[in-house]
């Protein structure tokens, strides 16, 4: 049964066309935030720890997952991006389960220990982030990461081996149908790379 505030945005992933959108702004698209969330699964009741809230559109998915009793912490550099994902956590009703942070990670990430990470955004500073990503999980604790670049999959792959993680990786090419006047039309996303280790 869909929460209470949850029916208007219907069933599954919301559509990427919901969202408040700044070209400025990322936005992770909807075949690889359901994937996302799956790969995070369980998230009821979970505290999520989020790298890079862009749009805030994982961020609404995951606040959505984790329900009324679960907590997602995101850490954002961009002001512009905050506002978005502001805006897009209040139109989805789910705010009150989010708290986001200004500031660049690693030196802006909250204390405490979380359930599940996320990073959707690091910079250059991708090893240090996913070392203190690791280090906040709690035990079964996964934490998963996108990557754009081939050569950011390596270095994240590489890292986690050497912390001992056996890691999983997914490289997706998504594809999104649009109806045409006839028919559909296929409207092909970036490739994405998925990483994920458990602790």
């Amino acid at each position: 049964m869909l929460e209470e505030g949850q029916a208007a945005l219907g069933r599954g992933v919301i559509d990427d066309e919901w969202f408040l959108r700044n070209d400025r702004v990322p936005m992770t698209k909807a075949p690889l935030r359901s994937m996302i969330v799956s790969l995070l699964s369980p998230l009821r009741g979970a505290s999520v720890l989020e790298i890079g809230s862009g749009t805030g559109a994982v961020t609404v998915e995951l606040a959505r997952a984790v329900g009324r009793s679960g907590r997602v912490t995101s850490v954002e550099a961009s002001p512009l991006a905050l506002g978005v994902a502001r805006a897009n956590l209040e139109r989805a009703g789910v705010s009150d389960r989010v708290e986001l942070t200004a500031g660049k990670a690693p030196k802006h990430m909250p204390d405490g220990t979380y359930d599940a990470a996320f990073i959707g955004g690091h910079g250059e500073a991708l090893e240090v982030i996913i070392g203190e990503c690791f280090a906040r999980l709690n035990d079964g604790g996964r934490l998963l990461l996108t990557a754009l670049m081939p050569g950011t999959a390596s270095r994240a792959l590489s890292y986690l081996g050497g912390l001992g993680v056996s890691a999983g990786f997914w490289r997706i090419h998504s594809s999104v149908g649009r109806k045409t006047a006839s028919d559909w039309l296929l409207q092909g996303n970036n490739p994405i790379d998925l990483i994920w280790g458990d602790k």
